[in-house]
């Protein structure tokens, strides 16, 4: 019995340390998809987004985003309170969430990754699908869909303007080598509309995974000349550079690319402008043509490869 409150306290010292050293995307999960609803009411911005993370206090990241899902998912969840409760708190906090959408928008039509922002926060930003979700979600709007039926007409007015702006920066945007549209970049200069670099490891390149959400948006546009030369250059390009004989193998602690013929084409997350060369950066900014020349931190905690062009149902 004597050793009872030992152990006790020596669980309880363990749990403490546990706690501790959880990574910060454990401890600080609070964000529009895990919230409860009254706490999506609270922490609404006074412009009426949302942090990727509740509990961030300063710098960049306590600004209103859409990385990370932020502010369309929260919009998204109120309208469908609304629906529920018919509680018209939720939805003027919805409105309120798609003028910060409306206001956010730059006057070229794409939007940034962080509201009022500096550095590559600033950039047009598709990486991760989010200017697409957004313009998504404004297309729902627009068009009074799903739990947007409470949607006055001059707000669906505006946000079928500010979709019709998005397509048009869109198609701007698709990258020309040679004369040739390719595909876009993870993210672009907010001026020169050119593909950006944001983190060290990601440098100005073409994106294998963000373009192929570009593409299924645009394949759900009313068609024109434009629209349709600008899907068919892009899915030419997936065609062109489709990687295969090889098979990309997660182990308990790498990540390591090994050959297989009979592998399933799988496309890399960045291309090389002007050559197509898949590359690979590590946190020193330095490109290589290699999975297995950079760190092996970077080779586990990054997505390099996928097989994200099958979702375009041409192969």
């Amino acid at each position: 019995m004597k050793g009872i409150p030992f152990l006790l306290a020596l669980t309880m010292f363990f749990s403490t340390l546990s706690i501790l050293f959880l990574s910060p995307s454990a401890v600080n999960a609070a964000s529009g998809e895990t919230a409860s609803i009254s706490d999506i009411l609270k922490y609404q911005q006074s412009d009426g987004g949302w942090k990727k993370d509740y509990t961030t206090t300063s710098g960049e990241w306590a600004k209103s985003t859409i990385d990370n899902k932020a502010t369309y998912t929260e919009i998204r969840r109120l309208a469908a309170e609304y629906q529920k409760t018919k509680d018209s708190k939720y939805s003027a906090a919805a409105i309120k969430g798609i003028h910060f959408l409306l206001n956010m928008q730059y006057a070229s039509g794409g939007w940034p990754q962080v509201y009022n922002s500096s550095g590559y926060h600033k950039h047009i930003t598709f990486n991760d699908n989010a200017m697409i979700n957004v313009m998504i979600l404004l297309d729902d709007v627009a068009n009074k869909k799903g739990d947007f039926t409470f949607i006055d007409s001059t707000l669906a007015g505006r946000c079928t303007t500010a979709v019709t702006k998005g397509v048009s920066l869109v198609l701007q945007t698709q990258v020309v080598v040679n004369g040739k549209l390719t595909v876009w970049g993870q993210q672009h200069d907010s001026v020169t509309l050119k593909p950006a670099g944001a983190r060290a490891y990601e440098v100005p390149s073409l994106s294998g995974q963000e373009s192929v959400g570009i593409v299924k948006f645009l394949k759900t546009r009313s068609s024109t000349t434009q629209i349709a030369n600008s899907i068919k250059a892009a899915e030419d390009w997936f065609k062109a550079v489709k990687i295969t004989g090889i098979k990309v193998v997660k182990t308990s602690d790498d990540v390591i690319v090994t050959s297989d013929p009979t592998a399933p084409a799988i496309w890399a997350r960045f291309y090389e402008i002007n050559t197509n060369k898949p590359i690979f950066v590590g946190r020193d900014g330095i490109v290589k043509y290699k999975l297995s020349d950079i760190e092996q931190e970077r080779r586990v905690n990054y997505s390099w490869y996928g097989n994200w062009a099958n979702n375009l149902g041409i192969y």
